[in-house]
């Protein structure tokens, strides 16, 4: 540990996670579940932390030996959950509900003394986790590309730097005034995609297309299939490259960032509005892509000719989630058939129809879309004024 002058005078401490003051301990969880439970208890697992929070739609359960074999990490509330596989870095706050859970060998715990919770040692910690340079550093410290992994020895080692008290009172109010508006913002999204789905089921209903034959999807827009990530090379142009899990994981229909690139001749790019469509178990999900963007492997693109028709086409493949399942392929149904999906019957009324349908739901959109944006920004200025008052740069 050591002190660096900082930009509003001497007191900033650069030392490993592990040592920073406030933080009880680091550890990693269930090494082997065994079977799964249906009566057991939930276990937390790197793909269950999704956008800094625990999704519970699919919850691992291990057996309550398996459970107290492994107390080390049987949570409590206020721990602080770090992806160690995948998508090294992010991570989650477990909420009273979460007291008494575990998590997976791909999650880190790291728990906080009280005195360091009152002193907001865990928001920060989350925070600088948060930061480009610490995701760089995480990044670098990995193994493997496609399945990146991150050590705990490395996690532990990882450099974080304090502000002098004073400082970091006033980063912390900072900190909680973006989290409240994000959570606005979340709110307003959430709200705006569901009065979206509300009326095409109005528009759905009163047209009576539940109860008329279908339309082919291949009659409605051109079906792309999805391809994995590709090395640069002459002549070809850096493009954002979307994971399945990418997809699966948005909380809203609206695909604005990918975590990784991919390098591809610029005309075979899918433009902004495309629609992506890959498959979980026992569902189909269809967002639709706000930047240029290249499907990744089993996924499927979809181009449609119009505004109009996207916007249908998007809220009808939502509404059949799970008979898409029908339209997948492979042991676990992991992956979208290029064969099957183009066959999958639509309702798909008149064009005055879709016309006026799309007269709503476009600026419901629109606003969900803002709304997330607008959190993107409210985080990456945060980020910016903590890392950069610790590089000296205020």
């Amino acid at each position: 540990m050591h002190e660096a002058e900082g930009p509003d005078g001497p007191g900033w401490i650069t030392t490993e996670l592990a040592s920073v003051p406030g933080i009880e301990s680091v550890s990693y969880g269930v090494v082997r579940p065994g079977r799964r439970d249906p009566a057991g208890v939930p276990m937390i697992r790197a793909g269950d932390i999704v956008d800094g929070a625990v999704d519970e739609s699919d919850l691992a359960r291990i057996a309550p030996d398996v459970d107290r074999q492994n107390r080390r990490t049987s949570l409590r509330t206020d721990d602080l959950l770090v992806v160690l596989v995948g998508r090294i870095g992010d991570s989650a706050v477990t909420r009273p509900r979460h007291h008494g859970w575990n998590a997976a060998r791909s999650v880190a715990v790291i728990r906080f003394t009280p005195a360091g919770l009152a002193d907001g040692i865990g928001t920060w910690i989350r925070w600088w986790l948060a930061a480009p340079y610490t995701r760089e550093l995480l990044r670098a410290g990995s193994a493997g590309e496609e399945h990146a992994t991150l050590s705990l020895a490395d996690l532990k080692q990882l450099r974080v730097s304090l502000p002098p008290r004073h400082l970091r009172t006033w980063l912390l109010q900072t900190m909680s005034l973006a989290e409240r508006k994000i959570a606005v913002n979340k709110r307003i999204a959430s709200h705006a995609t569901e009065l979206a789905d509300a009326h095409f089921d109005r528009f759905a209903t009163a047209t009576g297309l539940t109860q008329r034959p279908g339309t082919p999807i291949a009659d409605v827009c051109q079906v792309i299939g999805g391809s994995p990530r590709k090395q640069e090379t002459e002549g070809t142009a850096a493009i954002a490259w979307a994971a399945p899990k990418e997809v699966l994981n948005s909380k809203t229909p609206h695909l604005d960032r990918t975590a990784q690139i991919t390098w591809v001749a610029r005309d075979t790019t899918c433009a902004p509005g495309t629609l992506l469509v890959a498959p979980r178990r026992g569902a189909v999900k269809t967002v639709a892509a706000a930047i240029p963007v290249i499907p990744g492997n089993g996924m499927l693109a979809l181009r449609t000719e119009s505004e109009t028709d996207r916007m249908w086409l998007l809220h009808e493949l939502r509404s059949k989630s799970g008979e898409l399942v029908a339209t997948t392929q492979g042991e676990q149904a992991r992956a979208m058939s290029r064969k099957k999906f183009p066959k999958f019957s639509l309702s798909w009324p008149a064009e005055e129809v879709r016309e006026r349908f799309a007269h709503v739901a476009v600026p419901l959109h629109a606003r969900a879309l803002a709304a997330l944006q607008e959190n993107h920004a409210l985080r990456e200025l945060v980020v910016s004024e903590m890392t950069g008052r610790a590089n000296g740069e205020r």
